[in-house]
């Protein structure tokens, strides 16, 4: 073949891929090698910029929260699913003395258990409208971790906690692109309407027990706080780093069980060693696919006899 033909075969072949790749970065972006993402600097963001940020890097990702938040013109809403660190807390509510319309949207279990009911404490006294996940089946979670302003979007896997800030693997992205700060917004809007009559300050108070049942009663009482006691048959823990607190040899077939994501796993210990006693689970009674579960999260939740 004609070397000249191979040769501008080779460059047509260089020129799609170039094209694929910028299109993989979105629209027109430009090739990987020109993309240029600034180190992190505690500071509002600027205007057409973006930053993303590895929490260790620093381990400043709640300054880079409250700069954001000291930023605002207009309004700030954001949704969170564990929430814990004061300084934040005490930026919004600056915000909102300040004339800026601060709304959120928190986890019922994560912000009325001990370390976040206080400060959805704070944020509710201050008078800053606080709502809460209200599903159907009275199971799912709210998990997204996101603050939109006026001007700025900030999202990711960072919760506002401490251990998420100094020791955890997170991923902060911080920008001002119109398009995705509407998108993000307009999820938040929707949410806030969606559970609008789901106020955060009464889950953030000590919710209503039906007092303590049998595992098999669970599925009678979803929606329902109590706590469920039975014989812990097994504590499995998946692949995923999920743990189940089954109390039937068959959890296919067992009406209840308790489940404890990965991303709080780390805090139980030694829970195989309550296999074959009696153990009592204390939350909220959700239902997934037909069966009653209590997510637990706070070690408190649990107790044995």
């Amino acid at each position: 073949m004609n070397k000249k033909i191979i040769r501008a075969a080779v460059a047509a072949v260089l020129a799609l891929a170039a094209g694929f790749a910028g299109y993989a970065m979105g629209g027109n972006a430009a090739p990987v090698s020109c993309v240029n993402i600034p180190t992190q600097t505690v500071s509002a963001p600027a205007v057409g910029s973006v930053r993303v940020i590895y929490s260790l890097d620093q381990k400043q990702n709640d300054k880079e929260i409250i700069a954001l938040i000291d930023s605002a013109k207009n309004h700030i809403y954001f949704a969170i699913y564990t929430f814990t660190i004061p300084s934040i807390a005490d930026a919004l509510v600056k915000a909102k003395k300040r004339g800026i319309d601060v709304r959120g949207i928190v986890d019922s279990e994560q912000s009325s258990n001990s370390y976040g009911a206080p400060i959805t404490k704070i944020l509710t006294e201050a008078g800053i409208p606080i709502v809460t996940e209200k599903h159907a089946t009275g199971n799912g979670i709210m998990h997204i971790k996101a603050i939109v302003t006026d001007s700025a979007y900030a999202i990711g896997s960072y919760n506002w906690t401490k251990s998420a800030t100094t020791i955890n693997d997170e991923i902060l992205e911080i920008g001002t692109d119109l398009a995705l700060r509407q998108a993000y917004e307009n999820v938040l809007k929707r949410l806030l309407d969606a559970y609008k009559d789901n106020n955060a300050a009464a889950g953030a108070a000590a919710p209503i027990s039906i007092g303590t049942i049998d595992y098999t009663n669970a599925p009678a009482h979803i929606g329902e706080y109590a706590s469920v006691r039975g014989t812990l048959i097994d504590a499995y823990t998946s692949a995923s780093g999920t743990v189940f607190l089954d109390f039937c040899k068959s959890y296919k077939t067992c009406p209840f069980s308790g489940v404890i994501f990965a991303d709080d796993a780390k805090k139980f210990s030694g829970l195989s060693s309550h296999e074959g006693t009696t153990v009592t689970l204390t939350g909220k009674i959700s239902s997934y696919q037909g069966k009653a579960e209590i997510i637990i999260s706070d070690p408190n939740q649990i107790s044995t006899l």
